[in-house]
Formats: C-alpha cells, structure tokens, sequence
C-alpha cells in the first residue's frame, strides 16, 4: 500500500469521514465579508481549512482557478498548501496528460514542488503518458474514468470505454496500489459496472452536491468488496456559505461539513433511507 493510501486510511479513521472539500478561489463562491483579490482568497481558504481539516479525509485543490490568477494564484497555491495540515490528504485536481517528457514535468511540478499526495490524470493518451506519474510509487494517481459532466456521452460513456479505462488502470495499478479513479456520482447506475471492472481501486467521487448525485446509491454500488475505505466523495459548494446563510463563515462551514458527514454515515448505515 503506497505511503498516500496510508495517510488516506489513516485520516478516514481519524475523523469517521470519507468527505473531500474542494479549495477553490472563486469571486462566485467567496463571502460577501471577503474581498475576491488574493489577500481575500488567503483568508477564506484558510477560513475553509480550519473549520474542516478536523472532519475531512482529504482536501482537492482544483488548479484552475488558481492558475486563472497567474503568477499570484500560483504563489497563493502554494501558500495555501502550507496551510493543511499533513494528516489530511492533499489531492491536486489537475487533469493532466500528455506526452512522457511533459507528463514528468506535470508530475514533478506536482508531487516534487507542490507535494501533493494524489492528482488527476487523464488517460486518452494512453499508457505511456501515465508511466511518469506511476513511477511516483508512493502517490496516488487518479485517472478519469466516469466523469459526472453531461459530455461523458460524447466519448467515455460511448461504447463504454470508462469500462476498458478503468480495467487498464487496476493492471496499470498492479502490486503498486498506486491508482484510482474518478467515478463521478451522477452515473450511480454505471458505478456498480466500474468496481466490478477495477475491484481494488479507491475511487475519488465528485458530483454529489450541486451536481445532484445520488449519495445512497453512490456508496451502495461503489464500495470496495463491502468496505467503504475505498470511496473519497467530494464537495466543493456543498459546505459554503450561500447568500441565505448568516452568521460567521467558519461557522457555517463548520455546521454544513458535520451535515455532509451524518448523511454520508446515514447512507453507509443499511436499512437507512437518504433524507
């Protein structure tokens, strides 16, 4: 088991939570008491990361919305980094592939500068565009498979090809047990047919919030062999505060992260409806 799934099992348990929150500068998503500059973007993701790092599995930092800033958004990634703490794991949403000689370079920019534990990878290039990222045995290479967007259809859901990803990805993974896959919760009915294809993979699983997956049937057919240490399920706006909300951000962080994780521990609970 690589060094990133033990520090993973390990903040599972830690905290009860299979939860990941999402590390996001966004004007549309920052407090109105928040400036949306740099200055203000600090504060509200440290904001984010003090009132959840105690009841989260992981943090994903998306890195567009950093890389939108420029050289201070790059600068603010890695200030921000600097904040988590190194029991949580730190997944860099990236999407990254290409060629081998840019792959390294993604790859060390990633785990050698930024020292993430994981990253998105997508696969299309195949597999010689993931050897670079897989020689970093201890991370935790996450490639795309089932993606939530509606434009799956146009190519991974089509003639299933997630199917075919996500067996290359666990031979890809092997005794290294250094991959997994993103599985996104609006295809709750596909995600039975991905842990049968990949059945050792941990899966990193967004879409439950504003995108409205299904978070019962979510756990239900993606668990691994009856454990549930094998599901990450992210939420980015699901935990912020909205434009109804009052009182202090942190607070309101705070409240929607405990919500986010009774359901999680309602679904995993047989006999339990979703509310």
């Amino acid at each position: 088991m690589t060094l990133a799934l033990q520090k993973l099992r390990r903040a599972q348990a830690r905290t009860g939570s299979l939860l990941s929150v999402g590390l996001e500068p966004c004007s549309e998503y920052i407090p109105r008491e928040m400036t949306a500059d740099i200055s203000g973007y600090k504060v509200f993701l440290r904001t984010i990361i003090n009132a959840t790092a105690d009841k989260v599995c992981a943090f994903k930092f998306n890195l567009a919305f950093f890389e939108s800033l420029g050289r201070d958004g790059w600068a603010l990634l890695h200030d921000v980094r600097a904040m988590i703490p190194d029991d949580v794991l730190i997944i860099a949403d990236a999407k990254r592939g290409d060629i081998g000689s840019s792959a390294s370079r993604y790859a060390m920019a990633v785990y050698d500068h930024l020292q993430a534990d994981a990253i998105t990878i997508n696969p299309l290039m195949g597999r010689d565009s993931a050897v670079p990222f897989l020689e970093y045995r201890d991370k935790l290479n996450i490639f795309l498979c089932l993606t939530s967007n509606p434009g799956a259809d146009d190519y991974l859901n089509r003639n299933d090809l997630f199917l075919q990803i996500a067996d290359d990805v666990q031979k890809w993974s092997g005794d290294m047990e250094n991959c997994a896959l993103v599985v996104g919760a609006t295809n709750g009915e596909r995600i039975s047919a991905v842990r049968n294809a990949a059945p050792s993979l941990p899966f990193l699983v967004p879409g439950l919030g504003a995108q409205g997956g299904n978070l019962a049937t979510t756990i239900n057919n993606g668990r691994l062999a009856g454990e549930f240490s094998g599901l990450v399920l992210h939420v980015t706006r699901g935990v912020l505060p909205s434009a109804d909300d009052t009182g202090r951000p942190r607070d309101i962080i705070e409240r929607k992260v405990l919500e986010w994780n009774e359901l999680i521990a309602n679904a995993m609970t047989p006999g339990e409806a979703e509310p």
